[in-house]
């Protein structure tokens, strides 16, 4: 089994579906240049996919899912704003 970390695009307006191999393990969100970001490791020869949904949400703002599990927070370079990721389990 051969595993590499693989970045993703997220949205920090509305969740992101992400369809990604079995056993991918979230590590990090962030940004870089200016897009927000999830950084996974990837198994490269996948047997299956599923769906998981990732969400950021900034400071002091409603969370709309109920089961949720906490990935990172990271701060917006040049801003006021800091985001929080979570997954979206359930």
């Amino acid at each position: 089994m051969t595993k590499k970390v693989f970045k993703y695009k997220l949205s920090t307006r509305t969740a992101t579906i992400l369809e990604l191999p079995t056993g991918t393990q979230p590590l990090h969100v962030d940004m870089q240049d200016g897009e927000t970001y999830l950084w996974a490791l990837v198994d490269e020869k996948p047997k299956e996919s599923k769906l998981i949904t990732i969400i950021v949400v900034c400071t002091g703002h409603e969370i709309s899912h109920l089961s949720t599990i906490y990935l990172n927070t990271f701060l917006v370079k040049g801003g006021e704003n800091v985001y929080h990721a979570f997954r979206v389990v359930g």
